[in-house]
């Protein structure tokens, strides 16, 4: 579907002042629409890519052409011992319109198949803006919870450090546990380094891609409707995929210009007629002592000509050349369609592959969303028996570990299906900035991020659990 690069962005909103709302998901496409270099590079190569339509019907239209000249004329007639100099003027305008060309016609089918083309390439530029702002967006506020979780386990892990130090210290633990304890905490340090740095790194992105400072971002609701893939059928997504994917609609445009570039070598080869015109007027200037306008010097003052008639032209033999040129079109005509048949199978692997995954994913969030409440009942669990004995420092280490590695998961499970969900959208050709504003509403009005001064030690110490 043809979409003008033109149009206003169709989520386009007024700007609301950053100290008093959060920036959401339109806001951030709005700033990206107007300075994404990216996109707008592809906004301009549309547009001129709509002139190539143009160039390919004009071999069609009539062509005239002017021309004038100014010229000095000094000639001696040796019979007769006579002289004429003069000076002369001529102006000639010619028209041409193609009656039969069968290259201009291939040539102009050509070049709607190379526009429609390019209509594809945008729609795909399109689809990919739109990834770039979901995963610029989104990226934020996933190396957030990373960083969140990172921080609350190295408190965890630091406090458990302590503890284990204060029992060494009185004897109730040997000196591999404090060992133990400390590796541990040692490489929480190096998860939170990281996780500082991605944190960092994803605002800086978003920056880039939209070329202004956000303060405060929203961020995702706890309850969303993640139910899979709507349709539920898989076909359905395949079938549109096989007749919408944008890859697919380039493949085809271009195994469909590459067979017009073949007929159009073949035109190349036949016979061209034209209706051909022209007007010519010559005015002549004596000089010195030319007699001007008598007969005896055979010039006159002024010349005046009509010409029309048909031309029929036909090339017989240029080396060899025009019929290799057919040749060649001919057999890259043949290697265009297998391209678009590969194409076809490609998108069809890959939609399959993204709703399996998006099916998966929003298995995975519940099943995440209960690892949680499992690991953390097994920590408390291995809490208890390290109270009693039971169980070693090791063994407490490794159940509060898994327990922020559960609540990494289910974070990045979330944003892995909400980005998949678009990548299957797109693999459809179906996703639009329209699906940005829809996604807009899973984000919450009340729990805001703050990108330059984030509630790090607050938000770190709600998902802590303390080891007693």
């Amino acid at each position: 579907m043809k979409r003008s690069p033109l149009k206003p962005l169709a989520l386009a909103i007024t700007l609301l002042s950053m100290g008093a709302q959060a920036a959401d998901l339109k806001q951030v496409a709005n700033a990206a629409w107007d300075y994404d270099s990216t996109w707008r590079a592809e906004r301009q190569t549309w547009e001129a890519e709509q002139e190539t339509l143009v160039q390919g019907r004009a071999a069609l239209l009539p062509t005239i052409d002017a021309r004038y000249g100014r010229y000095r004329t000094d000639r001696d007639i040796e019979e007769g011992n006579f002289n004429q100099k003069y000076d002369s003027e001529a102006t000639t305008v010619t028209l041409s319109q193609p009656l039969f060309r069968l290259d201009a016609w291939y040539g102009f089918k050509e070049a709607k198949a190379v526009v429609s083309t390019a209509e594809a390439e945008f729609q795909q530029a399109r689809q990919d803006f739109v990834l770039r702002v979901a995963q610029g967006y989104f990226g934020v506020l996933r190396a957030w919870d990373t960083l969140v979780s990172a921080q609350a386990e190295e408190k965890a892990i630091a406090r458990q450090l302590e503890q284990t130090n204060e029992r060494f210290e009185v004897g109730l633990v040997p000196a591999t546990e404090v060992e133990e304890a400390q590796a541990a905490y040692d490489l929480t340090r190096v998860t939170l380094i990281v996780a500082e740095q991605d944190f960092a790194i994803a605002r800086d992105q978003l920056e880039t891609l939209t070329g202004q400072r956000w303060e405060t971002l929203a961020e995702l609701r706890e309850q969303l409707p993640m139910e899979g893939p709507q349709p539920a059928a898989m076909q359905d997504w395949l079938d549109k995929a096989s007749v919408q994917n944008p890859q697919v609609l380039v493949a085809q445009g271009n195994a469909t210009a590459a067979g017009f570039t073949a007929d159009r070598q073949f035109g190349a080869m036949m016979p061209q007629v034209a209706l051909v015109g022209s007007y010519t007027h010559t005015h002549t200037s004596p000089r010195g002592d030319s007699a001007v306008g008598t007969t005896s010097s055979g010039i006159t003052p002024d010349n005046h000509g009509t010409e029309v008639g048909i031309e029929i032209s036909m090339p017989l033999f240029r080396g060899g050349g025009l019929n290799s040129q057919r040749k060649q079109a001919a057999l890259r005509a043949d290697a265009a369609d297998q391209l678009y048949q590969q194409a076809i199978r490609d998108v069809t692997q890959q939609t399959r592959t993204f709703y399996r995954t998006v099916e998966a994913d929003a298995l995975r969030v519940s099943a995440r969303k209960q690892a949680i409440r499992s690991a953390r009942a097994a920590l408390e669990a291995t809490q208890s028996g390290y109270e009693v004995g039971t169980r070693n420092v090791v063994d407490l280490l490794n159940a509060q570990q898994s327990l922020y590695g559960a609540l990494r998961d289910y974070a990045n499970a979330r944003y892995d299906y909400i980005l998949n969900t678009l990548n299957l959208k797109a693999a459809t050709g179906e996703l639009d900035v329209a699906d940005l504003a829809s996604l807009n509403d899973w984000l919450s009005g009340q729990e805001n991020l703050d990108l330059y001064n984030p509630d790090l030690e607050g938000q770190s110490e709600a998902q802590m659990v303390i080891p007693r």
